[in-house]
């Protein structure tokens, strides 16, 4: 009996002492399987990897109608249904805003993410774009009205669109609010960013960046063939086609087609109009460009074919008188004040004295004679 206690206490003693000298080797394995993206703060506790942040949702919420019936198209669907307050509809639905109180303001909105929120007023009628499941982006489709986009400031280029039959506003970020109204004879749209910024892209035009505050009248015709651009409010730059000009390596003696551009200011009441038009042979598009000060006065114009260097005219205007700044006239007065010599008369430097004596020598030769 004895010798079996002895035996259990020496066969416990080998078993505590492998516990603790596999404890090390358990512990730097636990630590080696640790995922990359965690480490620890100074207090020893875990830190988990950031998720990145999710913007939008799935599908887009109703989520308030007031004073005003909203109607939704479904894209599997061939007739309007009555949309309802906090349920959610399918991308490529299109929806209708009509006022219901006697033409009073109409207020509804429509959350495409918790910090992505459409909002419109009175009659408006707007559409988003189907995508394939998992796209990050999201597009909205004018159609008529005012609407109004409140989205984050940090919201990555290129998630949210906004577009029309002849142009499109990309990279939005901030607040910003469109006025779109069919035409006779095409449509016209106010584009207005409040705050943060967006890009705007159309035929043989592009704004790289509208900042807050600036705004743009947009107006084309239905078949393409006009546009016009005129500032509204705020400076930013436009970048004009002026179509291919052929680039010439004077040391190689290589010659190739670049494209050609014009970088002008539209500050307020300065416009832009773009005429376009098919040519008789081989159709290819002639386009013609002019830009006009808040005067009115045509600051550049010239035309040019598609893709074609050989048929471009330049730069067409030339003006008629190089301004000249103040600075410069003062340059140019102190600069000829400095070269003039003056011409004095001889007689006009002759002493009081002198002149006296010489009007009584004078008088002497009189009487001499």
């Amino acid at each position: 009996m004895e010798m079996t206690f002895l035996k259990k206490i020496a066969f416990g003693a080998m078993a505590f002492a492998a516990c603790v000298a596999s404890a090390p080797a358990y512990a730097a394995d636990e630590e080696d399987a640790k995922p990359a993206s965690e480490g620890e703060t100074a207090e020893g506790l875990p830190v988990m990897a950031s998720k990145p942040e999710k913007f939008f949702f799935p599908l887009v919420r109703c989520r308030l109608i007031d004073g005003c019936g909203v109607k939704v198209l479904k894209p599997s669907s061939a007739d309007w249904a009555v949309a309802e307050e906090g349920r959610y509809y399918p991308l490529g639905s299109m929806f209708r805003v009509e006022p219901t109180d006697g033409g009073a303001a109409a207020k509804a909105e429509f959350a495409f993410g918790d910090k992505v929120v459409l909002k419109a007023t009175n009659a408006v009628e707007f559409a988003t774009e189907e995508i394939e499941i998992g796209a990050p982006a999201r597009t909205v489709l004018l159609k008529n009205g005012r609407l109004m986009l409140d989205l984050p400031r940090t919201l990555p280029d290129g998630l949210f669109t906004v577009k029309a039959p002849f142009f499109v506003c990309m990279n939005l970020a901030g607040e910003s609010v469109f006025d779109y109204a069919l035409t006779g004879d095409g449509d016209e749209a106010v584009v207005r960013c409040v705050t943060g910024a967006m890009a705007v892209e159309g035929s043989h035009y592009k704004i790289a960046r509208m900042g807050a505050a600036n705004q743009v009248r947009i107006r084309t015709t239905k078949d393409n063939l006009f546009t016009s651009l005129r500032g509204e409010s705020g400076d930013y730059v436009v970048t004009l086609d002026q179509g291919i000009v052929q680039d010439k390596n004077f040391e190689t003696g290589e010659v190739r087609d670049v494209p050609k551009s014009l970088d002008f200011s539209l500050s307020p009441q300065c416009a832009v109009k773009i005429f376009r038009r098919k040519a008789a042979v081989a159709g290819r598009m002639i386009v013609s460009i002019m830009t006009f000060n808040p005067a009115g006065d045509i600051l550049n114009r010239c035309a040019f074919a598609e893709n074609r260097a050989n048929v471009n005219t330049g730069e067409l205007v030339v003006p008629d008188s190089i301004p000249v700044t103040e600075k410069e006239k003062e340059k140019d007065a102190d600069a000829e004040a400095a070269e003039t010599v003056e011409s004095v008369d001889a007689k006009a430097e002759e002493p009081a004295a002198d002149a006296d004596e010489k009007k009584e020598e004078k008088k002497a030769d009189d009487s001499d004679i």
